[in-house]
């Protein structure tokens, strides 16, 4: 089983032109209104609390800090499970089976943290689902 904490995510900016020079594009951070930033039951469609942060005025750099806001934790349960016949002498069979994730929970994998996106807020990747694989091997 793993179970892992999220990752940390930075509310950003993609500026227009006009804000070239202050940075890369995509690296401009956002504005804090006060509010608080999480939100008591986070959802795929609201993560966290996006009227928390607003657009900098032009020409300016945004005040919220780094790595703010927690992403989704992750909850990976792996199995395996194999069975060995023994034929004659050396020879000899295996079944094996592997399995990931596999209790089909979701692994929300990235969150949109910009706040001039239409999915601003919203969980948008999801991790492999479950996976099965079997073989077979055969000694001699």
């Amino acid at each position: 089983m793993v179970v892992g904490t999220g990752n940390p995510y930075t509310v950003r900016v993609l500026g227009n032109f006009l804000n070239v020079a202050q940075g890369t594009n995509g690296t401009l951070r956002a504005d804090t209104t006060g509010q608080p930033f999480t939100v008591d039951n986070p959802s795929i469609l609201q993560w966290f609390n996006t009227s928390a942060f607003t657009l900098p005025p032009t020409g300016q750099f945004g005040d919220s800090g780094r790595n703010i806001i927690i992403g989704p934790t992750t909850f990976v349960f792996n199995m395996s499970m194999s069975k060995s016949f023994q034929m004659k002498d050396n020879m000899g069979l295996e079944v094996r089976a592997d399995a990931s994730n596999i209790f089909n929970t979701p692994q929300f994998t990235s969150i949109d943290t910009t706040v001039n996106s239409p999915t601003y807020g919203q969980v948008i990747g999801v991790g492999a689902q479950r996976r099965i694989s079997l073989s077979l091997r055969y000694r001699f």
